[in-house]
Order: structure tokens, then C-alpha cells, then sequence
């Protein structure tokens, strides 16, 4: 990007970001329509990916188009929806002639309601029976007669959603026949009155106890189809109010059970479930002091004065902190920015007894007066993470409209004045969702902090050679390792920067390649002094008797600069010629964000082929090839019964 471009562009950005801020403070059916209009033309400039969504549903879908499209801008995707008309949900899957297959979605949201596909059990459960094979009622006399009518079979509860399971499964095996899109399927909700009334959880035929039946059906479904997943609908209802969550009056017009008023939420929750899937989650929440983590200004107040505690409204910040360190441990990453004195707020962290988060949580701080744009600026090069990756939360508005000017890239989040709804704005934060929660999520905190010392060791280190030494590396390398898939699924989906190609895969696909004949998946574990940085690496290899080719080659990018992605390539090839293999290949698609690959190939050996379009293929001839690492880390090749 030039220089001249770089301020239309951000001018752009933070003008779409007022657009779409007030459309979500009023997502109304006009507000959502204006805002479409005049973002239209910008989606190439604020979207990262671009996607293409078939919507397949059993109630009318054409209302939400709109609100799913500027939901995907609001997240960085530029979404072009296909919506079928309500009902063909079997059809639309099943033939491989359908508008659906025609247009070749990325992702398939199946939006079926079981109210609509096994009615019967919504709107007449008490006259079902619980059995999954259908019963029979009593014979009964014909009217003005004494010969009786043949006994009458009644549906079972449990029949009718094995039926619909059934058929679900047959098209979804069927649809895979045929496209590779992932599949994402709502569960179903509860009703908000059970036919039963409070009789329903004693009932020996339940109708929430069916239900939440026909959604373990449904999950087991999903485990079974690749690339399928889940979606909580019945929590989304929940959240927002089962009674109110439908308009009778649309229902039976229009056949849209949804109120208007929920649109814009249930297009958020479709997003929420699509965004990790391609590598959009952020990585990083900053938190202001002050009226953050505690009420008060410290530097007037002191210690004793602010309010953290047990009473109102001290338990307030505490509950507020509660919820960050549930995020710290689900994987992200924690920085501090206040405009205060540093003695003030380390007192804080080091002598409060209510303190719930402490500075070992913290991956970098900056406790100064400068800007906080430019301290986030300064964090994201020590933590050598995107801007995009972060999100900004304090009570000042001021501070947060300068966040979301100088940076708008950054989702800048202003709290509530209110302590007491202090925790629920951690709560609804949508944008940290990963599909999967590994090892290396649970520690990424840790990980991050360890890198700044690092950081600090490098600073004072005479040589880089010397600085690599102290570092005391171990790389430990697992071939096709089952316990490593999930991880090496979300390096895929999350990492951007040092990656060929940032193709992404699914735990299925990642299982796929491991199980081919002629794939391996390799997965690299980093030790230092400092501690375990876990999976850092990943490699899918494609085998062939005169050449190996590198069809993904990755790496975290909290261990780069440490020669350690030369030593991984390295060990590959060498791998490649003890297999008699002639030469190593790969190749380079420029993304966006994979600038730091860029000079990868070149500096490693590799000479440069022909080009396929925006992709450049690479050669490394291994004939005379240097593969040894360097003595400064030791490599070790795992074991097939090695743990993690």
C-alpha cells in the first residue's frame, strides 16, 4: 500500500465504522437499508474476505439478507448471500443440479426450525405418545354402530425426530457428494409455554426433554458429516426472551417467526459462528485502569480509595475482572494502557487483596502519558500482532472516539457508566470465538509474556547469534499426530502473516491429510528457557518419489526472527531427501498480511519458478542442499508415542 492511499483509506474505514455503529445502536429494517446503500460500494476496501453463503431454510430467509450482509462488513467479510425459498431444505441439498450447487457457496447456514419440519411436536405434543416406534390408540366404535374402527396409530414423539434426523443426515451425506462448503446448522429452540405447562419436567412425555434430544441427535449429526458444526440458536432465544423472540402477526402473513427487532441479533449470531472459520477473530483486549478495573482515579483516591470489593460497587469491577481472566484463559491476550503514574497502578496489582487480575496476566502494559494509540501501536510490534487483532475497552468516551480515528482497524469499546453492567459488556463480546479451545489457547497469555522478556534478553544481547543461545531452543517435531489436529486446524484458521497462502482448514481436513497415503502433516513444538511455546509450527507435505511439495507452510508469529522457520524447512527437506527425493517445492500467494513471508523462499535456498497467476512457485534443489540446523537449537524427531 502507498503512502497516498494509506489516508483515503483509513478516512474510509472510520467513516464505515460510524455508519455501522449507529446502525447498531438502532438496527432497524430503514437504518439496516440506508447503511447497505451507502457501504455497498466500499465492501472490497473494509472486507478481508470475501464470501459467498448459501441460506437454506424452513421459514422465510429474504428479510435477513440484508442484516447478514452488513453483519459480515461490521466483522470484515464482503458476503454475497444466496437465499432458497423457505422449505427446500432437502431439495436445495440433495441435487447436485440446484440453485444452491450452482452457486457454489464457501458456507451453508441450514436456519431450520423443528417447529416447521416436525410441527406436531410443538403444536400437538400432548396427543403424541414418547415411544420412537409409532403406538396405537384403543379401538373405538363408528358413530351409530357397535362394530368397531381398526385400531388407529398414533405418531411417537421420539419417531418423528428420528425421522427428521434421518432425513437430514441422507441429504447432508448427499450434499458432501457434491460440495465442500461448511455446513452450519441452528439447533432448536424451546417453546416458551410446554404443552405440559409446569407438569412438562415430571412428565413422563416431555416436550423440552424431547427437544433437547432432537439437539443431541443433531450434534451427533454434525460430528458425523465433515465440516458440519453446531450453532446455539436455542441459547440465542434464550438470551433475548423466549416470548418475545417471535411476531405472531409476521408468522402467519409472511411465515417469519422472527420479531424485526431480532434481525440484527440473529444475523450478529450467524457471523459470530462464520467469523472464526476464517481467520477473524481477535487476538487482544486492552484495558484502561481507572473506572476499568476498578472504580476511581488511584492517583487521587490511592489504594484504600478506589472502590474493589465486596460491596457496591466494588463487586461490580470484581465481576468485571472475573470475566477478563475467563477470557485470559480461553486464550486471549491481555494488555494494560493507562494514563497514570506506574508506582500507582503496580501498588494496585500488587497489594489490593481484591484484585483479581494480576500483572502475570498481562502480556505488555503501558502505563505512561502518551497517546494510546501510539502505546497500542508500540504493543502490537512487541507482540508482532496485527492492529486489527485488537480491541480497546475504557470508560472514556473521549479516549475511545481518538481509538477509533487514529485506528480504526482497532474495535474500540466505550463501558457504560453503570458499574453494575460493567461484566456484561465482557459477556457480549462476540469477536474473541474460536470453534476449538487447545492447550496452547489456555497458556497463550503466558506465551505472549514470555516473548517481551525474550524481547528484553535480545535487547541486551550483544550478537544475535549469542541471543539464540541464551535462548536454549528445543524443536520438537510430530509427524501425523492425532493429538496435535485441532491446534493444527486453528494455526490455519488464525495465522496470517508468516504463511504461504493462508488457505483454511477444517479438524476434518487437518485428519484427511494425515490419514492420505501420500500426505503428512508435520507440527512443531518450541522449548526455551522461558518455557513452552507449544505447537508454533505446521507443515502439510504431498509426497511423490523425485519431489516433495510444501502445500501449506506456517508459522506463530510470536517465535519468528529466531531462525527457528529455517531449521523447520530445513528438517523437511532433509526429510524429503533421505526419501530420495530430488527437490523441495512450495509456493507463495501474496495476501494481504503475509508480508513477513514474503523473502522466505529466497533466503532459504529455493530458486523461483514459473508463476501461476498471483501465485509464484518455488524450487529448492536438494542435491546439494545445507539442511543442518544450526547449533543453536536442538532438534528432536518425536516419536509416534510421544505426548504433546
Amino acid at each position: 500500500m502507498n503512502s497516498e492511499s494509506q489516508p483515503s483509506q483509513q478516512t474510509t474505514r472510520v467513516k464505515a465504522n460510524a455508519i455501522l455503529a449507529e446502525v447498531d445502536a438502532q438496527p432497524t429494517i430503514v437504518n439496516v437499508a440506508k447503511a447497505s446503500r451507502k457501504l455497498a460500494a466500499l465492501s472490497d476496501t473494509l472486507a478481508k474476505v470475501s464470501l459467498r453463503i448459501g441460506c437454506l431454510s424452513s421459514f422465510t430467509f429474504d428479510p435477513l439478507k440484508p442484516f447478514l450482509e452488513l453483519q459480515g462488513l461490521r466483522a470484515g467479510m464482503a458476503i454475497e448471500a444466496y437465499v432458497a425459498p423457505y422449505g427446500q431444505i432437502e431439495q436445495q441439498l440433495i441435487d447436485a443440479s440446484s440453485d444452491l450447487a450452482a452457486f457454489r457457496p464457501d458456507v451453508v447456514l441450514l436456519a431450520v426450525r423443528l417447529q416447521d419440519v416436525c410441527p406436531a411436536l410443538y403444536e400437538a405434543f400432548n396427543a403424541l405418545t414418547a415411544d420412537a416406534a409409532t403406538q396405537s390408540e384403543p379401538a373405538r366404535p363408528r358413530a351409530g354402530s357397535s362394530v368397531s374402527e381398526p385400531a388407529r396409530p398414533r405418531a411417537g414423539s421420539s419417531a418423528l425426530v428420528d425421522d427428521w434426523i434421518t432425513r437430514l443426515r441422507s441429504a447432508l451425506l448427499t450434499f458432501r457428494q457434491h460440495l465442500t462448503a461448511r455446513v452450519l446448522i441452528q439447533n432448536y429452540d424451546m417453546p416458551a409455554f410446554p404443552a405440559a405447562g409446569i407438569a412438562d419436567p415430571r412428565s413422563p412425555v416431555s416436550q423440552c426433554a424431547t427437544i433437547t434430544r432432537a439437539n443431541e441427535a443433531l450434534t451427533e449429526l454434525a460430528g458425523s458429516i465433515e465440516n458440519a458444526h453446531v450453532m446455539d440458536y436455542e441459547g440465542l432465544v434464550s438470551r433475548h426472551g423466549r416470548r418475545d423472540w417471535q411476531d405472531p402477526r409476521t408468522a402467519l402473513f409472511a411465515r417469519i417467526p422472527i420479531a424485526p427487532e431480532h434481525y440484527w441479533h440473529l444475523a450478529g449470531f450467524y457471523v459470530r459462528h462464520i467469523r472464526p472459520l476464517y481467520g477473524l477473530s481477535k487476538k487482544v483486549l486492552v484495558l484502561d485502569a481507572d473506572n476499568t478495573l476498578w472504580g476511581g482515579v488511584v492517583g487521587d483516591v490511592g489504594l484504600d480509595g478506589i472502590a474493589l470489593g465486596h460491596d457496591y460497587p466494588g463487586n461490580a469491577f470484581v465481576a468485571f475482572q472475573k470475566r477478563v481472566l475467563e477470557l485470559y484463559h480461553r486464550g486471549v491476550i491481555l494488555c494494560l494502557a493507562s494514563k497514570n503514574e506506574p508506582g500507582a497502578v503496580e501498588e494496585v496489582f500488587d497489594k489490593h487483596p481484591d484484585m483479581v487480575l494480576r500483572a502475570e496476566h498481562f502480556a505488555a502494559t503501558r502505563i505512561n502519558w502518551d497517546p494510546k494509540p501510539q502505546n497500542i501501536r508500540q504493543m502490537a510490534a512487541d507482540l508482532n500482532l496485527g492492529i486489527d487483532s485488537f480491541v480497546f475497552v475504557d470508560d472514556s468516551a473521549v479516549e475511545c472516539e481518538l481509538m477509533r480515528t487514529a485506528l480504526p482497524d482497532v474495535l474500540s469499546v466505550t463501558l457504560p457508566s453503570d458499574p453494575a453492567r460493567l461484566p456484561g459488556v465482557i459477556e457480549s463480546l462476540d469477536c474473541f470465538d474460536q470453534w476449538t479451545i487447545s492447550a496452547e489457547d489456555r497458556k497463550r497469555g503466558r506465551l505472549y509474556r514470555s516473548q517481551v522478556e525474550r524481547s528484553e534478553l535480545q535487547a541486551a544481547t550483544v550478537d544475535m547469534p549469542t541471543f539464540y543461545r541464551q535462548l536454549e531452543m528445543r524443536m520438537t517435531v510430530f509427524v501425523d499426530h492425532a493429538a496435535h489436529v485441532a491446534r493444527a486446524s486453528q494455526m490455519t484458521n488464525r495465522t496470517n502473516q508468516f504463511n504461504m497462502h493462508t488457505i483454511r482448514c477444517s479438524e476434518d481436513d487437518i485428519r484427511r491429510f494425515m490419514e492420505a497415503d501420500d500426505h503428512h502433516v508435520v507440527t512443531l513444538v518450541l522449548k526455551d528457557r522461558f518455557g513452552d511455546n507449544g505447537v508454533v509450527g505446521l507443515a502439510v507435505v504431498r509426497m511423490a518419489r523425485t519431489e516433495w511439495v510444501l502445500h501449506m507452510f506456517l508459522m506463530s508469529c510470536r517465535v519468528l526472527g529466531r531462525t527457528v522457520e529455517q531449521t523447520f524447512v530445513g528438517w523437511l527437506a532433509e526429510q524429503a531427501r533421505k526419501a530420495g527425493a530430488k527437490r523441495l517445492s512450495a509456493e507463495f500467494l501474496p495476501t494481504a498480511k503475509n508480508k513477513p513471508f514474503v523473502g522466505f523462499y529466497q533466503e532459504r535456498g529455493f530458486t523461483a519458478a514459473e508463476a501461476d497467476g498471483d501465485a509464484r512457485q518455488w524450487v529448492w534443489d536438494l542435491t546439494d542442499a545445507e539442511t543442518a540446523p544450526p547449533d543453536w537449537i536442538d532438534v528432536i524427531a518425536a516419536s509416534p508415542d510421544d505426548a504433546s
